[in-house]
């Protein structure tokens, strides 16, 4: 069971990493070239910031769950979806250029092609 007391903080992070995610989607249009060109940096910088939203929304989330007591991230997502209908799926994905601790399922956009190589250029720029 999670602690009444960390649900609402349990959701609040959860809601951060999809916030997140979505901003990066957008970020990725955004910075899409319009030829098979490289996206310059300043285009990219967006990319970086909403990586770097999201790897923090995680730790958030992770932060949580310890506090919380909880067993594992693991088991906190599939109580969250459970018994609340809280999708934690954005929160325990692994992003690439980041290392958060308990974020180990697929990452869930594609790495393909033209936005994989935006990811990619943009967590080497933009991430520390």
């Amino acid at each position: 069971m999670l602690p009444d007391e960390s649900l609402d903080d349990l959701t609040a992070a959860v809601q951060a990493c999809d916030d997140a995610r979505s901003a990066l989607v957008d970020a990725l249009n955004d910075a899409a070239p319009a030829d098979d060109a490289q996206a310059d940096s300043a285009a990219l910088e967006p990319v970086g910031r909403a990586l770097a939203d999201w790897r923090t929304a995680q730790e958030r989330f992770m932060s949580t769950v310890e506090a919380a007591g909880a067993a594992d991230p693991a088991t906190t997502a599939l109580l969250l979806q459970t018994n609340h209908g809280v999708d934690a799926s954005n929160a325990r994905c692994g992003i690439p250029g980041t290392d958060v601790e308990g974020a180990d399922q697929p990452f869930p956009l594609d790495l393909t092609g033209a936005e994989g190589m935006l990811l990619t250029q943009a967590a080497t720029e933009h991430l520390e």
